[in-house]
């Protein structure tokens, strides 16, 4: 398979895909699958809000991961509908151990593993992200606080094998006493 630049501009029409399986005939993320049997198709996949398109090949699963401008499409590349499809508005992917991949979204991330199996973290941010590091299976970074005019930058871990949260601009205001009571 391999990412095109366009849809074809000649020969079989191209595959929609879409997370509702609706038509869809804008030009999206155009990808090419091919067969083992020695044919190919091409798909069009809706995209999300980012710029990131990408695809990932699992070493431990025949399944590919199509990120589609922020949106993740799950496919096997032999099946012309999706597996599962989630997000919209993934930016960045990071490396960690075990053949784990961190996608990174405004709010939270999402982990996928090396068998396409995956999950999300709790929510971390406020409104984005900046400075995210991962190393071996911890995630340090910066996480918007943007409450009473402060516009900070807060500091976050997330341990992957434990999936705990450390710190982060989200609920760092919970289990506060709000300011209209005094007693």
């Amino acid at each position: 398979m391999n990412l095109l630049n366009a849809l074809p501009t000649y020969g079989p029409m191209y595959v929609p895909v879409t997370d509702n399986e609706e038509p869809f005939y804008s030009e999206g993320v155009a990808v090419r699958f091919y067969k083992t049997d020695g044919t190919d198709w091409v798909a069009n996949f809706q995209p999300g809000w980012t710029d990131l398109k990408e695809i990932i090949e699992f070493e431990n699963s025949k399944n590919l991961l199509v990120v589609a401008c922020g949106t993740c499409y799950l496919m096997n590349p032999y099946d012309t509908k999706p597996i599962e499809v989630f997000g919209v508005g993934y930016s960045k992917i990071f490396k960690a151990s075990k053949d784990r991949l961190v996608l990174q979204d405004q709010t939270d991330l999402t982990i996928i593993e090396g068998d396409s199996k995956h999950w999300h973290t709790e929510r971390i941010s406020w409104d984005g992200f900046k400075e995210i590091k991962v190393d071996n299976n911890i995630i340090t970074g910066l996480s918007y606080d943007p409450m009473y005019d402060a516009a900070e930058w807060v500091d976050f871990t997330y341990d992957l094998e434990t999936r705990t949260l450390t710190g982060g601009s989200y609920h760092r205001y919970d289990n506060k006493k709000p300011w209209w009571k005094i007693w």
